[in-house]
């Protein structure tokens, strides 16, 4: 429930190491639980790097989700591009309108089976850090139920879900 399943496509992020590799593109092969690191296979090259998540974004597919100041965006799916540390904003390319637009994580709606970290829980601050399974997503409340372990489902606000 909490490992991002082989074949989904990344970008690497915040190496230090090798840094060199920041913002290349590449696809999860396998996770390693003893090192909880992923083995990343970079794009267009037979090298592979052992990858921490926290170094990983996920090119995942999104709805966007109750935005004021644009509601023509409301309801397109796009896939995330890029994370915007500094604005805590994702970069999402919405096909249909052949354009990129920076949305919070809070009006984006990850997909059902999307592995995302729990961030920013002040009531349950136990919870943030840890890796779960996007279960379904509740839009009345817009809230996400989120599989943490095979006993454990929490419900949790959507901006407290970032990939």
């Amino acid at each position: 429930y909490d490992v991002i399943p082989p074949g989904t496509i990344v970008s690497l992020k915040g190496l230090v190491n090798a840094a060199v590799h920041n913002g290349d593109r590449g696809v999860i092969k396998q996770y390693i639980a003893q090192t909880k690191r992923y083995v990343v296979e970079i794009e267009d090259s037979d090298e592979t790097l052992s990858v921490k998540p926290e170094n990983l974004l996920q090119h995942v597919h999104v709805r966007i989700h109750d935005i004021q100041s644009q509601p023509e965006l409301n309801g397109k799916t796009g896939t995330v591009i890029t994370w915007c540390p500094k604005k805590e904003r994702y970069n999402i390319y919405v096909a249909s309108m052949k354009k990129v637009v920076s949305l919070k994580p809070g009006n984006v709606v990850l997909e059902k089976g999307t592995v995302a970290r729990v961030t920013g829980v002040a009531s349950r601050p136990e919870l943030n850090g840890k890796w779960g399974t996007i279960k379904d997503w509740i839009k009345d409340s817009n809230k996400y139920d989120v599989q943490l372990s095979n006993s454990q489902i929490i419900r949790v606000k959507v901006e407290n879900m970032i990939l």
